[in-house]
C-alpha cells in the first residue's frame, strides 16, 4: 500500500511539474504565438502615397508613446517592433527615439549616369515558359531607369538585382547571433564582394574575361571564434537570371571544399538567420522563379544618411530590445519615396522558405531599406532592417551601396536575430588589398584551396 501511495504522490508531483513547465514555456513563447501578423496586401496599399500631401515634419520625434500616429509610413517590420506583441520590441527609453530630418536626395555617381544613358533602351524583359520574366540585352547602368507599364514590378526588381555596386568591396563584420535569452554568439567575418560583369564603375573593365558567366561573387571568411576559424563560403551569382547560384564551402576540419546543392537557397549562411537567397540585401534570388507585384509607391521612414562619427560605434546600436536598432546618435531618419514590391515563389520552387518577400526600394538610389519576409503559411516571420550611410567613390562622389551597411535579420517568430555591420568604412576598388585585389582567383571556388596555405 505504501508503495502505491509513494507512486501516486510522485505521479502527482510529476504532473504538477510538467504543468508548471508547460506554463513557463508558454510564457516564454507567448509574444510570438499571440501576435500572428499575416500577409495583407491592403496593409501596404494603405500606406501614405508618395504623391500625397501626408508627411512627417522635420524635427519630429517618434517614440513608443506616439508611434501609432506615424504608422502609415512604416513597413510591417517596424510595426512589429513597436507593437509589443513579439519578443523583440521597441522600448520606452530615449535610446529608441527616432528623430526625423529632411529628405536629402542622392546624386548618382557619374559612371552610373553615363552607363545608364549609354545603354538606355537596350534592356528588355523576356517572358519565360512559366509566366515570369528574364532580361535580355542588358549591358550596364540601371536597366529600366523609368519603369512603367504592365510589367513595372519586374522592371523594379531587375533594377535592384543589377543595382550599382563598386567592382571590389572589402570589410570586417563582427556578426552577432542573438537568441531569445539574449545570449550573444559573435563571429568575425571577413567579407569580400566582387562585381564580375555589367560593371558601371569605370575603374575596371565593364566585362572582364575572368568574370564571364557570373554577375557577382561574395566570399565570407570566418576568423573568429577559434572553433570555426578558416571556415569559408564562396557564393557565385550567375549572369543569367534563370540559372541557380553556386555555393561552395571550405571546411577546415576536412581541409577541403564542398559544393552545396544549388537548391539550398533556404539554407543558412554560415549558421546565421540569413539564408542564401538573402545574400546582398535579399537580391540573390533567381528572379524568373518568382512572380512580382507592385503594391504601391509610398513614403517610408528609413535611415540612409548614417553619421560617419557614430555609425561604426557598437554602443550606438541596441542589442536587446530590437537587435541593431539605431540610437538617435547614428543619424536622422527620412521619408523616402519608395516602390513596394511583393515577391512570391512560383510552384516550381516547391517548399520555398518565404511565402512573400516584400521589398521596399528607394526610388532615388534603387537600394532596399526594408524587407518584410513571410513564411510559407503567409505569417510574418523575419524583418530585414537595413540602415545605410553614403560611401565615397574613387573620384570623391558619395553614394550608397547594398551589402556594405548596417543591417539585421530579426526573426520575430522565433525571437532570435543576426546582425551585420562593418567595423569601419569598407575598402573599395583600388583600396582593396590582398585577396580582394585578385578576383580572378578568390572570387571562385579554386581560391578556397589557399585558405590555410
Amino acid at each position: 500500500m505504501g508503495k502505491k501511495i509513494f507512486w501516486g504522490e510522485n505521479f502527482v508531483n510529476r504532473m504538477l511539474f510538467a504543468r508548471v513547465s508547460c506554463l513557463f514555456f508558454a510564457f516564454l513563447i507567448a509574444p510570438a504565438a499571440h501576435a500572428q501578423i499575416r500577409f495583407d496586401a491592403a496593409a501596404y496599399r494603405n500606406l501614405a502615397d508618395a504623391n500625397s500631401s501626408q508627411t512627417i515634419p522635420s524635427g519630429t520625434q517618434i517614440t513608443l508613446a506616439n508611434w501609432q500616429q506615424y504608422r502609415r509610413f512604416m513597413p510591417i517590420s517596424m510595426v512589429a517592433a513597436y507593437s509589443g506583441r513579439y519578443g523583440w520590441r521597441v522600448g520606452p527609453g530615449p535610446e529608441y527615439t527616432i528623430v526625423v530630418g529632411p529628405t536629402i536626395p542622392f546624386k548618382w555617381p557619374t559612371t552610373l549616369s553615363q552607363a545608364t544613358e549609354k545603354y538606355a533602351g537596350q534592356a528588355r524583359l523576356q517572358k519565360v515558359p512559366d509566366g515570369s520574366y528574364t532580361v535580355a540585352g542588358y549591358q550596364a547602368g540601371i536597366p529600366f531607369p523609368k519603369p512603367g507599364g504592365p510589367n513595372i514590378a519586374f522592371q523594379i526588381l531587375y533594377n535592384v538585382w543589377y543595382g550599382f555596386v563598386p567592382t571590389r568591396i572589402h570589410y570586417f563584420d563582427p556578426s552577432d547571433q542573438i537568441d531569445r535569452f539574449h545570449n550573444h554568439y559573435v563571429q568575425m567575418v571577413d567579407v569580400i564582394g566582387w562585381r564580375l560583369t555589367h560593371n558601371s564603375d569605370d575603374v575596371y573593365p565593364e566585362d572582364p574575361s575572368y568574370g564571364k558567366g557570373y554577375l557577382e561573387s561574395t566570399r565570407f571568411f570566418l576568423s573568429a571564434p577559434e572553433q570555426v576559424k578558416y571556415t569559408t563560403q564562396v557564393a557565385l551569382l550567375p549572369d543569367d537570371p534563370e540559372k541557380l547560384e553556386e555555393i561552395y564551402v571550405f571546411l577546415p576540419s576536412l581541409r577541403r571544399s564542398l559544393r552545396l546543392s544549388s537548391a539550398a537557397r533556404c539554407s543558412p549562411i554560415l549558421g546565421s538567420d540569413f539564408v542564401q537567397d538573402d545574400n546582398s540585401d535579399g537580391t540573390w534570388i533567381q528572379p524568373p522563379s518568382f512572380n512580382v507585384t507592385l503594391l504601391g509607391e509610398k513614403k517610408i521612414l528609413a535611415l540612409v544618411h548614417g553619421e560617419l562619427s557614430t555609425f561604426y560605434n557598437d554602443r550606438n546600436w541596441d542589442k536587446n530590445g530590437v537587435p541593431q536598432w539605431p540610437t538617435p546618435a547614428v543619424g536622422k531618419w527620412e521619408l523616402r519615396d519608395e516602390y513596394i514590391i511583393d515577391i512570391t515563389p512560383l510552384p516550381k520552387l516547391g517548399n520555398y522558405c518565404y511565402g512573400h518577400k516584400v521589398m521596399f526600394v528607394d526610388k532615388n538610389t534603387w537600394n532596399e531599406t526594408w524587407i518584410d519576409n513571410y513564411d510559407a503559411q503567409n505569417r510574418f516571420w523575419k524583418g530585414e532592417m537595413i540602415y545605410l550611410r553614403p560611401h565615397p567613390m574613387n573620384n570623391g562622389e558619395m553614394f550608397i551601396y547594398r551589402g556594405t551597411n548596417s543591417e539585421a535579420m530579426v526573426d520575430f517568430q522565433n525571437v532570435h536575430a543576426t546582425t551585420s555591420r562593418p567595423t569601419g568604412e569598407p575598402d573599395f576598388d583600388r583600396n582593396c588589398k590582398a585577396e580582394c585585389a585578385e578576383p580572378e582567383i578568390y572570387a571562385f571556388p579554386g581560391g578556397l584551396s589557399r585558405v590555410m596555405r
